[in-house]
């Protein structure tokens, strides 16, 4: 039998249903293979199982299941927030314990100026440069140049993950990728040292600004994505965000005194 609980979003807005045991096992048992299918395409390029990345996603997956209202008419359909929480799970767990994620700034601006150097060398040269003339024009080791361009492919592997696929029915067929989160208050977040803190402060706000700041920072869509997905209004996501920012810094300058 269900049961309603209160989705936390300022306004008052009715509680939607909480599906009882029976019927979120039933969910997760027809969704888990949608686990797998995302499961297995991170899988491919990083060192973590597809077992231990199944159950990442499945986190993903019970969220989805807790926090999906069928009630909002402008809502994405459960497959969509589905997918959503899903990759950002598994995201989130790789940006953690996976190197291929978060290329090294310094190979970061290494890749630039060799790419700005191959492309001066190919007008000069009418074909492309070698890595030993790459090398000899720009100082720095062949080693040095073969690590840089290696670390850059792996991270356009991993991005490329995060195409439309079979398992993603929105109407926005582009890639979360392709989307550019507001990230002005990402450091603030993502550069805190105390994550116990962080994760504290984030269980005081309601179960949608949660969820908005969870898409938002931690699953990396813009806040027009996370409107959509959610069936919310870009302006009130905005708020929500602003709103929330604000408590949260207010946490942990609290905590740090």
């Amino acid at each position: 039998m269900a049961q309603t609980e209160g989705t936390g979003q300022p306004g008052g807005n009715p509680p939607k249903e909480k599906l009882d045991p029976a019927a979120t096992n039933e969910m997760v048992v027809k969704y888990m293979p949608l686990v797998r299918q995302i499961a297995r395409r991170y899988s491919q390029f990083n060192a973590d199982s597809l077992e231990d990345l199944t159950q990442v996603g499945s986190i993903g997956l019970l969220k989805a299941i807790r926090y999906y209202d069928p009630n909002r008419a402008r809502s994405a359909s459960f497959k969509t927030l589905a997918t959503c929480y899903i990759r950002g799970e598994i995201r989130h767990y790789l940006r953690d314990h996976c190197s291929l994620v978060q290329v090294p700034r310094k190979l970061t601006e290494m890749n630039a100026q060799i790419s700005q150097l191959e492309e001066k060398l190919t007008k000069q040269l009418n074909r492309t440069p070698t890595i030993q003339e790459l090398s000899d024009q720009s100082g720095f080791t062949v080693q040095e140049i073969l690590e840089a361009q290696q670390s850059w492919e792996a991270r356009i592997h991993y991005e490329s993950l995060d195409s439309t696929g079979e398992d993603d029915d929105r109407e926005d067929k582009r890639s979360l990728s392709e989307t550019v989160p507001d990230r002005r208050y990402q450091d603030m977040l993502i550069a805190s040292e105390e994550r116990a803190i962080v994760s504290q402060a984030l269980r005081r706000l309601g179960d949608r600004t949660r969820q908005i700041i969870e898409f938002v920072f931690f699953y990396d869509l813009s806040q027009k994505e996370t409107a959509s997905v959610l069936g919310l209004s870009e302006m009130g996501v905005s708020r929500a965000v602003h709103s929330a920012v604000k408590k949260l810094r207010d946490s942990l300058k609290a905590e740090a005194k």
